[in-house]
């Protein structure tokens, strides 16, 4: 039976919520990036916070996501808490086998190699083992449950997985990643605006119902493309402008290598930057009750899943 009454709040519980909150973002670190000019700038990611990646196909949506679970899972495991604690990965794009894999990299092999069919299986196995002990669970559709009668991920059978998590395992969530935004199939809309306009509202949702921050990926317009700066803004969320209202943080995504000549010079905020195979611009749109309005130019690769400070590789850049 559904309670309505918990969503009604009187002054006096307002007053005992507001110390309960205040103390546990005073005690809960948050979400990093742990990247340190990015953290100095970007509050971190609290309950019910929903972080939006705008980018276009391959500039690194999936790549960024799978690195925030990848960090934060580290840090659970430096806590000690990986029995009751972990990142959830939703990924409507792709099967499980294949975001396990990109989580699974490591300096012996990249998920290209794994396509290509070049890696020794024993090798796999040992990081297969490894892989075991770090706690991300991911919610989609597996290639070894073809036969299985599994529920169509709709928002509302999504929440009930995480549910599941808690009641079977004891294990609560700290992050969740959604993979992506406008692949969110909602059963009410058939207008492709409006479902997308809805995936964004669910989304805000799980992470308020869940009790901690979402990290979602967004696909960006083909109108960036014909750009001088592909860095996607505000408006450029494709099917969706209430993206950008409905989010906490948005961050635009872009990869040079992918889009500019080969050996040429981007211009970032007046600084002028080679266009090398590792560099990704990251622009901060929008941060709620905070100046959004930054950009860092990163050292990213994502084959690895390594992300830093550009000037920390500028040894490779051949300026």
């Amino acid at each position: 039976m559904i309670d309505y009454s918990q969503l009604v709040h009187s002054p006096a519980e307002l007053a005992a919520e507001q110390v309960a909150w205040a103390k546990h973002l005073k005690d809960a670190p948050g979400v990093p990036f742990g990247i340190p000019a990015v953290d100095a700038k970007v509050i971190p990611f609290h309950p019910g916070d929903m972080v939006v990646f705008v980018a276009r196909p391959g500039h690194g949506k999936t790549s960024m996501l799978a690195y925030l679970a990848r960090a934060e899972a580290r840090r659970i495991q430096m806590r000690g808490t990986v029995d009751t604690e972990a990142v959830v990965y939703v990924t409507w794009e792709q099967v499980t086998e294949e975001i396990n894999a990109v989580l699974d990299v490591s300096e012996n092999y990249t998920v290209s190699d794994l396509a290509w069919g070049k890696v020794d299986l024993d090798m796999v196995e040992r990081q297969a083992m490894k892989r075991a002990g770090m706690p991300i669970w991911i919610i989609g559709d597996s290639l070894a449950r073809t036969n299985a009668k599994s529920p169509r991920m709709y928002p509302d059978a999504v929440f009930a997985a995480i549910e599941s998590m808690a009641d079977d395992y004891g294990v609560r969530p700290t992050l969740m990643c959604f993979d992506y935004i406008q692949l969110i199939p909602i059963p009410t809309q058939a207008d492709r605006m409006k479902q997308v306009t809805e995936a964004a509202h669910r989304c805000k949702e799980l992470a308020k119902r869940v009790g901690c921050p979402a990290a979602v990926a967004v696909q960006a317009r083909r109108e960036v493309d014909s750009r001088e700066n592909k860095t996607p803004g505000l408006w450029d969320a494709q099917w969706a402008s209430s993206i950008e209202q409905t989010a906490d943080k948005y961050f635009s995504l872009w990869r040079p290598w992918l889009t500019e000549p080969r050996e040429g010079i981007v211009d970032i905020d007046g600084r002028q930057l080679p266009v090398t195979e590792g560099l990704l611009i990251m622009s901060m749109q929008k941060q709620r009750f905070e100046n959004g309005r930054w950009t860092w130019p990163l050292w990213f690769q994502p084959q690895y899943l390594k992300l830093c400070e550009l000037e920390l590789r500028v040894d490779k850049l051949n300026f």
